[in-house]
């Protein structure tokens, strides 16, 4: 047995197998063959998509966490309409004659980077959503869904982070917890998760070695228990016939 430490998200506990989600970079084109005119026409339909995309997603959480959560989403409708945000992307795109989706990635990273680098840590977190609407657009623009990192089976998902839109786009029913390498204890991600009742650890330095491998993760001592003794298990409440997570009703929000 092995045992990590983290930043906890949530004082409940999960037992079950591992799965490291692998994050694929988006494979972009620098150089486009298109006219700058026309790469800036594919920016504004794929931001109106995105900006439809984030109303459904706020109706669907507000069924899930409630309104006064979901309310991330509308505030990613706005950043995704901010005019700094928007200027940056057009004067890549018009100047540079790139790709629409590469101009969004180099937007998104910088402005990410200038969050991040904030004193503020709530302000610093929101890094996180403007990587997460960032890569709507860009999904969008090259034709690809949101992934599933889970697969068939319940998992404590491990991650480099997890962001507010993909929390949602998962079966939350296969989700047992959250270890993250990154991540913040402040970001919406987090809020979304403590809603849900789904518990985890941020900042937690896991190997990807660890893929497969049976964990205990225990919030309240802030450790992750990696192939955990059985007594361990079962003095955690996790018997043969138990459930893989205590905490497994997902809790609406007051």
């Amino acid at each position: 047995m092995k045992i990590l430490t983290g930043k906890s998200i949530l004082d409940q506990v999960a037992y079950g197998p591992l799965r490291v989600y692998h994050r694929q970079p988006f494979q972009l084109d620098f150089l486009s063959h298109l006219s700058s005119g026309d790469e800036v026409l594919r920016f504004q339909a794929a931001q109106r998509r995105a900006v439809l995309q984030l109303a459904d997603l706020y109706d669907q959480a507000a069924l899930v966490v409630g309104p006064q959560a979901a309310s991330i989403f509308a505030i990613h409708a706005m950043l995704l309409e901010d005019t700094s945000f928007v200027d940056s992307i057009l004067s890549i795109i018009q100047t540079q004659y790139t790709t629409a989706e590469y101009a969004v990635q180099v937007a998104g990273t910088s402005y990410s980077a200038a969050f991040a680098a904030l004193d503020n840590p709530y302000m610093a977190a929101r890094g996180a959503d403007l990587r997460d609407i960032s890569n709507r657009v860009i999904r969008l623009l090259l034709g690809q869904k949101t992934p599933d990192p889970l697969g068939n089976r319940p998992a404590i998902l491990v991650s480099d982070e997890l962001l507010p839109s993909e929390v949602m786009a998962l079966d939350r029913k296969k989700l047992l917890g959250l270890v993250t390498w990154h991540g913040s204890t402040d970001s919406h991600t987090t809020m979304l998760l403590r809603l849900m009742n789904i518990p985890g650890l941020a900042q937690t330095d896991i190997g990807q070695e660890w893929d497969g491998h049976q964990a205990l993760l225990d919030g309240s001592a802030q450790s992750l228990y990696l192939d955990p003794d059985k007594q361990l298990v079962v003095d955690m409440g996790f018997g043969p016939s138990k459930n893989t997570k205590r905490s497994s009703i997902i809790l609406p929000a007051q």
